[in-house]
């Protein structure tokens, strides 16, 4: 499937968070679709198989991580890249290691903050898509 911009499908239940960061991602040359839980971004990911998924960790319904790995193991979809999102300063408490690290063990491209500089994401965000 050929696009015109690289499609990221943001998945955060805060809205205001939801609304901004799309603007941000929008205004870099991205289209962006809004999912709000981790059910609802199984479902548009397979409907709309993005290039990038920016994933919430902690939601209602179903957390980020289940449905990352949910994504991860259907046939259709195990091929999108995932980047975890948090407000967290450490979401892993029981595991140790480096943060990235632990994402990327989980089939996930990396770990981003959702407290980092607009600039620092569109730039991570460009990287996990392999644009210059």
């Amino acid at each position: 499937m050929t696009r015109e911009k690289p499609l990221i499908l943001l998945v955060d239940d805060d809205r205001d968070f939801r609304d901004s960061t799309a603007e941000v991602l929008m205004a870099s040359g991205f289209d962006v679709a809004p999912a709000t839980n981790g059910e609802e971004g199984i479902n548009k990911a397979e409907t709309l198989l993005p290039d990038l998924i920016l994933m919430d960790i902690k939601m209602p319904v179903m957390n980020g991580v289940d449905a990352a790995l949910k994504i991860k193991q259907n046939p259709k979809t195990s091929d999108i890249k995932i980047a975890f999102l948090t407000g967290w300063d450490n979401p892993w408490p029981a595991i140790v290691g480096e943060k990235s690290d632990v994402a990327k063990e989980l089939g996930m491209e990396d770990y981003i903050k959702k407290t980092e500089d607009p600039k620092k994401l569109v730039e991570k965000v460009k990287g996990f898509l392999g644009i210059v």
